[in-house]
């Protein structure tokens, strides 16, 4: 970047212009583009899939549920619903910060949640990002359950997670 604004620079002295107002937009105009592209290279990732779930805490045990056995430990929900959603709601957001870094536009996001008082809100972000945003509840998913899904498609040019962030 500070090569292109140096040879723009050097062209304008050569020319015996200096550097007036209008060379200064220019350079600033091939800056901002350069950045854009940077930006549209990183977001390359066609679709984000989120089915994370938390692992209970380890309270004992450390020798036998070790980092290198964490299986011993994955998550069931706890039975305690405002704590199991906010746990979910959680991973979402961490989810769409990822998505919104890598994904490009048009791409898609999918995440899991368990229903609460916060979920509407995230779909009003999702619906700020995306073209379209649907819930949907797995057939194979017990009736009593309250696990969902969230599944955003297309997202919209120049919109990032932190735009829709209150």
């Amino acid at each position: 970047m500070e090569e292109v604004e140096a040879v723009i620079v050097a062209a304008g002295e050569e020319k015996g212009e200096g550097t007036t107002e209008e060379e200064r937009e220019r350079v600033a105009r091939e800056k901002e583009k350069a950045v854009k592209e940077k930006e549209a290279m990183l977001k390359t990732v066609d679709i984000v899939l989120s089915d994370m779930s938390a692992p209970w805490p380890q309270t004992h045990g450390f020798s036998v549920n070790s980092i290198s056995n964490p299986y011993r430990r994955l998550m069931n929900t706890s039975g305690i619903g405002n704590f199991d959603h906010i746990g979910s709601m959680r991973l979402c957001r961490a989810a769409l910060s990822f998505a919104s870094d890598t994904l490009r536009t048009g791409g898609h996001f999918v995440c899991k949640f368990y229903q609460g008082n916060t979920d509407k809100q995230f779909e009003a972000h999702l619906k700020n990002l995306f073209r379209t945003v649907h819930r949907v509840k797995p057939t194979a998913s017990r009736s009593e359950s309250r696990e969902g899904y969230f599944v955003a498609l297309r997202r919209l040019n120049n919109r990032t997670f932190t735009d829709t962030d209150e």
